[in-house]
């Protein structure tokens, strides 16, 4: 089966749509709670979490909740239950402070529209006039706030079964490794396509598509009879997954995207589509591409560093793989017993995921 477009890429697809509204108000619920608890401590206690709520609620996609969700109700669990719901709140959760540190790590200014945690705090600080390196302090909040994340997350998700708290763990192991290796990467320039894909899996593939299916599929009780299945459709929806990341990042639209054109350019991303661009290039598009990550990048140094990518061809061989990618991940569900709500979920899934525009 071949890819095709049945809702606007710019939207969150039916799959998405219809299965967030409890899931948000579970992170609403509990966010409500811890926030009310720790004002009474200290009202300062306030900031962190208005931070933390605005980072989930300003634009996100769910779509790793929704990954959960499906994988679930198509291994015969119930999605209305309380323990899936606060599982798929968990994964949000997550999602949070992964995103509260990379933008540290990366030092992204803003996200999805709106100033990252550390720039809101930074700006706190200058506000204020407060004593100390502004930058520092809204890097140090933001690194708190992302742990406030991760304990929440661990909260939502601790009452379950010993499979889906192995799965779990792995989960969170792999997204600091891909961490790691991603800022390992920039450091060394290492613009190759093994080092890139191995950032890509571990990083964002099997923590954005794979480990959610595994935990659906083992609260319902089923991952020794589906862990094969949906890790056959999980491994290529989350390269795809990534590639289309990667696209986004140097050619996306900010006003889509929430992030600057050419932001993962002049952050210096060690991405697939860069590490083609590399493969294919003249010794003098080679000199362009030995810009990326360079300190004060300009407008212009962007747009020459995007029309060698173009000029290499490596936009088109990105693109290419996506859609032998999705095919593959599609034709994989054609094998499967799930049932057919579910694999319609998934399949209009896969397909968002590989073609959306933001």
């Amino acid at each position: 089966m071949s890819a095709e477009l049945s809702f606007d890429p710019a939207t969150n697809p039916r799959a998405i749509a219809d299965v967030v509204g409890p899931i948000d108000a579970r992170l609403v619920e509990i966010l409500s709670i811890e926030r009310a608890k720790w004002v009474k401590v200290d009202e300062a206690l306030d900031a962190p979490f208005d931070a933390l709520q605005l980072l989930i609620f300003s634009g996100g996609k769910r779509i790793r909740p929704a990954f959960f969700h499906w994988a679930h109700v198509g291994s015969g669990g119930d999605g209305s239950s309380e323990i899936a719901i606060d599982a798929a709140a968990a994964i949000e959760m997550l999602h949070a402070f992964a995103l509260a540190h990379d933008d540290v790590m990366d030092h992204s200014s803003s996200r999805r529209g709106e100033p990252s945690i550390w720039q809101r705090f930074t700006n706190l600080h200058n506000a204020n006039e407060w004593a100390g390196n502004a930058k520092e302090f809204g890097e140090a909040v933001a690194i708190l706030v992302g742990d406030l994340a991760h304990v929440i997350a661990d909260q939502l998700i601790r009452d379950t079964s010993p499979t889906v708290m192995k799965i779990w763990d792995e989960l969170r192991l792999e997204v600091n490794i891909g961490q790691y290796l991603d800022v390992l990467s920039g450091a060394e320039r290492t613009f190759d396509q093994d080092s890139a894909r191995r950032i890509l899996e571990y990083k964002t593939g099997r923590y954005s598509v794979q480990r959610p299916l595994h935990l659906g599929a083992a609260i319902a009780g089923q991952y020794d009879k589906l862990e094969g299945f949906f890790t056959a459709f999980g491994r290529p929806v989350g390269v795809a997954f990534q590639l289309r990341d990667d696209l986004l990042g140097v050619f996306g639209n900010e006003n889509t995207t929430g992030k600057p054109v050419g932001d993962d350019l002049r952050e210096g991303k060690p991405t697939s589509l860069v590490a083609a661009a590399h493969e294919r290039a003249t010794k003098q598009q080679q000199e362009v591409l030995l810009t990326i990550g360079r300190e004060g990048l300009d407008g212009d140094d962007v747009s020459r560093i995007q029309e060698v990518i173009v000029e290499t061809g490596a936009e088109q061989v990105i693109e290419r793989e996506i859609k032998d990618l999705t095919d593959a991940a599609l034709q994989v569900l054609e094998t499967s017993h799930v049932n057919e709500t579910a694999l319609d979920a998934l399949r209009e899934l896969a397909i968002f995921v590989a073609y959306r525009t933001y």
